[in-house]
């Protein structure tokens, strides 16, 4: 059985802002696709105990005060996201995230603030870095919406996290089909390489950017799936527990 006929686990945070680094989660998205029947969807607002800016309430609408109303404590929300990051991680159910060095290193981040052990994230599978690998001279964006439509994957209302996240496992499975090769890949070989693939991207646009007289990547922006911003581990070769 190839990874992508296994169990997998959708992960998709809807956030307070764009930097991984120091923004939080206002909601949170976890799946988990079974082909035993064991799969679960749970999906839950996330009061990040500070004000949602304006502009991201724009994109996912979910304003301060229903975060406050409806919304879990950021530390149990915390505790949630660990709980099944790691019931993954033992049961070797690959993560699957759309830009997942963004989810990821939040999620690193408050297991850190909340003093929670860290990950080791070794099986993890994102769709838009293998995209840029596959299909590197493609033109057009490559936002979730626009890969969607590139491999035929149905979408239902974007900025919601568990849209997006079931859009995200069918979009893993469907560049898995395309491109046997990838759905071949032993997934920890598949994680490695892409940490790889996605420090050469970083590498050649942090390039064109300077040469045409605009800002570069940060340091912590070439590290896949975790930005190296709080001594937290790369994914590494083994998995843990």
């Amino acid at each position: 059985m190839t990874w992508n006929e296994g169990p997998l686990l959708g992960f998709d945070l809807e956030t307070t802002g764009v930097d991984p680094c120091s923004d939080l989660p206002v909601q949170v998205a976890l799946v988990r696709w079974d082909p035993r029947g064991s799969g679960y969807r749970a999906v839950f607002i996330v009061d990040p105990g500070c004000e949602i800016p304006p502009a991201a309430e724009a994109i996912h609408g979910i304003s301060t005060t229903r975060a406050r109303r409806e919304g879990c404590p950021l530390g149990e929300a915390a505790a949630i996201v660990h709980w099944a990051l790691r019931k993954a991680q033992a049961d070797r159910v690959p993560v699957v995230a759309m830009n997942a060095s963004f989810d990821v290193t939040i999620a690193a981040m408050l297991f850190e603030n909340f003093g929670l052990e860290p990950l080791v994230w070794s099986a993890v599978v994102d769709p838009l870095v293998i995209d840029r690998k596959v299909d590197r001279y493609r033109c057009g964006k490559r936002r979730l919406d626009a890969l969607c439509w590139t491999y035929g994957v149905a979408l239902g209302s974007p900025h919601d996290a568990g849209n997006d996240a079931e859009a995200t496992l069918r979009l893993a499975r469907a560049i898995a089909r395309r491109y046997p090769e990838i759905a071949n890949c032993e997934i920890g070989d598949l994680t490695r390489l892409q940490a790889d693939w996605h420090r050469s991207w970083a590498l050649g646009y942090d390039s064109w950017c300077r040469e045409n007289g605009r800002p570069g990547l940060g340091p912590e922006e070439f590290g896949w799936p975790l930005r190296k911003a709080s001594g937290q581990p790369r994914a590494t070769d083994a998995w843990a527990g």
